[in-house]
């Protein structure tokens, strides 16, 4: 190795080729789009079903509703912090919508369905505004007057002597309202106040997320003056940014934990912080390119790209190692080691390049993230590192390791039947266990710990909020079409209703519905002169005089002359938050989603029941609207399911892609026998102590068996390659185990330690690479050749 000033002329122009490249990148990384959302992980091309998926995780109700109680203190103070809270939160851009029961929003949803009852309630139809029909409503409402509402329907009596406020409150609560105390919505045991809202951002927009969650807790944190009450959230948006944070957190103290193992291990044999620094050029440039040739490929950064890219370009240090602990002679280097090196990238690369064919976007950029970064990595280890002044390291100081490396082989050797043994017990296992390899859906990823997921369950049940777990979706082309489809569909579910299947159809028909059937129901109203007539012969026997009633009949004039319900009438009411929830612009066309609500117990008994139920009544309403019933837990298991599905996929034809490139490289059926056995031994090993530990595999532990390959095709070409000697052929394969083993001992380190993390994702990374890559090592030594061959490759 060199000294910089000594370089010659061509290594000159290769550092400054190399600087240019990394200024062109910086700059195109400074300015590129990033997004921390979570849609890398949604299909580009959906179906139906897998749209609705996509509409609800991107900016549907699903993911953008945070519930809220507040618990402590009196019930008048948690009454008065929810109104509080509710009045700021309703002023700030982050929140579409808030609800919490208080007296003047209650006002506003009271007067508003008391203005256009006629056209919500479904009681109204001509039968019903007869002479006879009105004689049994008036009836039955004095009836009701000694009964428990007796005093709201009394004060109502003159405008709505035939109960239609009444039956449209039961309707638009579907009986499921939340508790009341103190003028605002509680707990049914009044111990919590609660609000339900709606943030404004996309639900996948983590960042806008977080910051609505820290505007809340401010918020409450400035009405909380002496500290007596105690604000609990749940919710998508709450798990994603608790999710988030706790990623990054663990990241942030095992990655120092790793680094510093590294560093010391690193210094330790280097004893130079020139060397050091150098050693980490290939990845850093290589990450440098990777995010560029993403940000020209694609219109958007994911972060998450970036996450498990930067694991999978992880090897990258191995190439330094290599090059630091074995080029004392860089030309020597070039010609004997070099080469291995380049065919274990090329390795590398051709596992990787697949997953650029993936449909779902997150793949597609993992791919063009791995590819571009270690083929980066690599060139940067062969051209820019031998021309920066790096100083040699002694094989005095590696030598023992070297040694205490070789010993390790001949004992490897000598149990490679046994090895060999152990690999086929492990695949016979895997094989008899091959339905229970992988977690469907997103099993085993839940980033909410049971605490939250418990307190998610008692905010849902105490605000009644619909289960949007199973529902009907409708969807036509245009709104009114959607709309008139969805009470088309609620008719042909009501047998449902009435066997018990179901207690409860939600549907924004119930607060907004049909031009057609508003129209219908205002039709049914009589004219002024005739409902006098009817009124007079149907009091005839009951204790009420028509003057009384002279309000009523100046409502149903009032009906006629403002006509039906338009969304617009809708604004700042609760029932506005029902149809952002509910009604959905979809591609052109319009959705409603009508959740169902069943008994206790029933969602987890026979799931398929409910589906088995309501499809035939779908079915039997076939028109030009499309109506389907959808589980949302069964979707998102399916969508991310064919995400883990082609995942598989294209790494069984990247690992063919390996198998041919390796086998035309080296052009002999036992050396290639030789690279590719340790391979799928280790990958086999470690799937194998998955299936006795009882622990599923999620998509995580594949990204993990990927860098197991990529790092043990280093390995393995290692000890078969044909290295020629230089000067001493012993101390020549001396450092050359030393280097395996030094770079063996920096993948253990920098990713066994996510091992120890209770974050899922990381966890199953450390779990797959950390022993992963040391059987690899270990297994590489077993089936090597016995001695190694000195023919020089050119």
């Amino acid at each position: 190795m060199h000294d910089f000033r000594s370089a010659p002329r061509s290594s000159r122009w290769v550092l400054a080729a190399w600087l240019v490249l990394m200024a062109a990148c910086v700059a195109l990384v400074a300015t590129s789009r990033y997004s921390t959302d979570m849609s890398a992980f949604l299909p580009s091309d959906p179906d139906a079903r897998q749209r609705l998926l996509v509409d609800q995780i991107k900016d549907g109700a699903l993911s953008r509703m945070i519930l809220m109680g507040i618990d402590g203190g009196t019930p008048e103070a948690r009454a008065a912090a929810s109104a509080q809270l509710a009045a700021t939160l309703r002023q700030s851009n982050a929140f579409a919508g808030v609800v919490n029961g208080d007296a003047a929003s209650r006002d506003i949803d009271q007067a508003l369905l008391l203005r256009y009852r006629y056209v919500l309630s479904p009681q109204v139809n001509a039968a019903r505004f007869s002479t006879q029909g009105l004689h049994d409503a008036i009836g039955h409402t004095l009836a009701d007057l000694s009964g428990s509402a007796g005093l709201l329907l009394k004060s109502l009596l003159p405008r709505d002597p035939t109960g239609e406020l009444w039956a449209t409150l039961e309707t638009v609560a579907g009986g499921h309202a939340p508790a009341s105390s103190e003028g605002a919505w509680s707990s049914a045991d009044g111990q919590r106040a609660l609000l339900v809202t709606m943030t404004r951002p996309s639900g996948t927009d983590t960042d806008a997320q977080e910051n609505a969650l820290r505007f809340v807790h401010q918020s409450f944190d400035a009405l909380n003056t002496e500290g007596v009450l105690q604000l609990r959230m749940s919710g998508t948006p709450v798990f994603a940014v608790h999710a988030r944070a706790t990623i990054r957190s663990e990241i942030e103290r095992l990655s120092l934990l790793g680094g510093l193992g590294i560093f010391a291990l690193l210094f330790g044999v280097y004893r130079s912080w020139r060397n050091v620094a150098i050693g980490l050029l290939p990845v850093v440039s290589g990450i440098l390119v990777a995010i560029a040739a993403v940000a020209l490929s694609f219109d958007t950064v994911h972060a998450i790209t970036i996450g498990f890219g930067t694991t999978l370009i992880g090897e990258a240090i191995d190439y330094s190692i290599y090059y630091l602990v074995q080029a004392h002679d860089p030309k020597t280097w070039r010609r004997t080691f070099w080469p291995t090196i380049r065919l274990g990238v090329a390795t590398s690369v051709c596992g990787f390049a697949v997953l650029l064919l993936s449909s779902f976007p997150g793949l597609a950029q993992l791919g063009a993230y791995s590819v571009a970064g270690l083929i980066t990595a690599a060139l940067v280890t062969r051209f820019v590192l031998p021309a920066l002044p790096t100083a040699p390291v002694p094989l005095s100081r590696i030598d023992r390791l070297g040694r205490a490396a070789g010993r390790l082989v001949a004992i490897m050797q000598r149990l490679r039947w046994p090895v060999a043994f152990l690999a086929l017990a492990a695949l016979a296992l895997l094989f008899n266990a091959r339905s229970q390899l992988w977690a469907p859906g997103l099993s085993g990823l839940n980033p909410a710990p049971l605490d939250m997921q418990k307190l998610d369950a008692e905010l849902r049940q105490d605000a009644g909020t619909p289960d949007l777990q199973h529902m009907v979706v409708v969807t036509a082309a245009t709104q009114e079409a959607a709309l008139r489809a969805a009470e088309q569909t609620e008719q042909r579910l009501q047998p449902l209703l009435a066997s018990g299947v179901l207690t409860q159809i939600a549907s924004p028909t119930h607060f907004l519905p049909s031009q057609a059937l508003q129209q219908q129901r205002l039709a049914a109203l009589p004219e002024p002169e005739e409902l006098q007539e009817r009124l007079a012969a149907a009091l005839e026997g009951l204790p009420i005089k028509k003057e009384r009633l002279t309000p009523f009949a100046q409502d149903v004039a009032s009906a006629h002359a403002q006509g039906p319900l338009s969304t617009d009438a809708l604004a700042g009411s609760s029932f506005a938050f029902g149809v952002q929830t509910l009604l959905l612009p979809r591609d052109g066309q319009w959705s409603v989603l009508m959740p169902l609500r069943l008994p206790a117990g029933a969602a987890t008994a026979r799931p398929d029941d409910l589906k088995n139920a309501v499809t035939p009544l779908l079915d039997a309403g076939a028109g030009s609207a499309e109506a389907f019933y959808v589980n949302l837990d069964e979707q998102a298991a399916s969508t991310f399911g064919q995400y883990l599905q082609q995942a598989l996929v294209l790494s069984l034809a990247g690992s063919l892609g390996v198998l041919l490139l390796v086998a035309a490289a080296l052009r002999d059926l036992r050396l290639t026998l030789r690279v590719l056995a340790p391979l799928v031994g280790a990958v086999t090993l470690v799937m194998a102590a998955h299936v006795v530990l009882s622990v599923r595999m999620t998509l995580l532990h594949l990204v993990g068996l990927l860098l197991i390959v990529a790092v043990g095709s280093n390995y393995a070409l290692f000890f078969n390659q044909r290295i020629a000697p230089a000067g001493d052929a012993s101390t020549t394969r001396t450092a050359a185990l030393a280097s395996l083993v030094l770079a063996n001992v920096s993948t253990i380190l920098g990713f066994g330690v996510l091992a120890l993390s209770n974050v899922p994702v990381l966890h199953a990374i450390g779990s797959t690479v950390g022993p992963g890559a040391l059987l690899a090592l270990l297994l590489a030594m077993s089936w090597s050749a016995g001695e190694p061959r000195g023919t020089e490759r050119a």
